[in-house]
């Protein structure tokens, strides 16, 4: 998300010329920022997409610029990271009247288990050699782009929520025209848009974005309305039922409704972004990361809550272009590990929160 802005910031910037970028032409790139000092108590360790980062996401599968990385365990020892629109250089767009051409949701993946120096990424769904492919091809007549929301692996599938973007507006405001699921059987290179659509209409506005968690053999349904101003609901399903929408009960005054998402009632209150959701064992609660003037953790003992009062823990006078806390599936111990996009640099950097100083 925000790829205009972001890459306008990109533009504004001085140039160098890497040559690690794939293209006929010396693409005249910035100089990224050195990662965000922040004032704690979550801290930056590596810069994992775009310019300068440590993958060389650039030159191995020429990503410039990116956002989210979305990130779950595919149930087979690999991380998959989902982002969002993606943008790239090559002499062909100049051709087109543009300095870089943009494709939306594109799909890394990491075997690190080792994130204290930084997650390294070891692959990606690739269209050619050195090219990360678009996964889903918005329609152009109704959508500008479409946009990964969450991801998970069950039953040996990999399933991922997006929403279709019917327009941009004002900053943390835009328009949907749906959200949906999509499914891959190959471990993400191909991906199969299902007929489980949510209309921005109704209850269902209120899943536009989200998170999936998996818990006790159901898989629980963190919504939001589009944009990043409005309440959390929740619904859930049992896994083998994923993508039958009927099938999904709606969290209700302390209730679950089956079958109504006009039934939902916040579960934790605006204005809120993206987030995600995970249980953690070292603090043994489920802890929500959030956008929310900067990033915010909630923990509780269950799933519906009651959640806390939310922690600063990445201060927006520190990082204000920050956005998007997406908790690597990996994390264990006393840290906990999450990914951040910091759209001045419109990429995605990997955080660390010592758990013990959020107690």
């Amino acid at each position: 998300m925000g790829l205009a802005v972001g890459m306008a910031a990109v533009v504004a910037a001085s140039v160098i010329t890497v040559a690690t970028v794939p293209s006929a032409v010396a693409a005249p790139v910035v100089i990224p920022k050195p990662l965000p000092s922040t004032s704690g108590p979550a801290y930056a360790v590596n810069q994992v997409t775009g310019l300068g980062d440590t993958n060389d996401t650039p030159g191995r599968f020429s990503i410039l610029g990116t956002d989210l990385g979305i990130t779950w365990d595919n149930g087979s020892g690999e991380i998959l990271a989902a982002f969002g629109d993606t943008a790239h250089f090559d002499g062909e767009s100049l051709l087109y009247g543009s300095m870089y051409h943009w494709r939306s949701n594109v799909l890394l993946r990491s075997a690190d288990r080792n994130l204290r120096d930084g997650m390294s990424i070891s692959g990606a769904a690739l269209r050619s050699p050195g090219y990360a492919k678009r996964l889903l091809e918005p329609d152009l007549r109704h959508e500008i782009t479409l946009i990964p929301t969450a991801g998970a692996e069950i039953n040996g599938k990999q399933y991922m929520t997006y929403m279709s973007v019917k327009s941009w507006g004002l900053p943390n405001y835009w328009q949907t025209n749906y959200a949906g699921i999509a499914e891959s059987t190959d471990n993400g290179q191909n991906w199969t848009r299902l007929d489980a659509i949510r209309p921005n209409t109704g209850g269902n506005q209120k899943f536009q974005m989200g998170a999936l968690l998996k818990s006790g053999g159901m898989v629980y349904v963190y919504g939001t309305p589009a944009g990043r101003q409005g309440d959390v609901y929740l619904a859930r399903v049992p896994e083998q039922q994923f993508t039958a929408l009927a099938a999904y009960q709606y969290f209700s005054n302390g209730n679950w409704v089956p079958g109504n998402p006009d039934a939902a009632t916040p579960v934790i209150g605006a204005p809120n972004g993206e987030l995600s959701v995970a249980y953690n064992n070292y603090l043994g609660k489920y802890i929500a990361l959030l956008s929310d003037d900067g990033t915010v953790m909630r923990t509780s003992d269950t799933p519906e809550g009651p959640w806390s009062a939310p922690r600063l823990i990445v201060n927006e006078n520190d990082v204000p272009t920050s956005y998007a806390p997406y908790i690597h599936p990996w994390s264990s111990g006393d840290t906990l590990y999450f990914t951040l996009s910091i759209s001045s640099i419109y990429n995605v950097v990997l955080m660390r929160l010592p758990l013990d100083s959020v107690r």
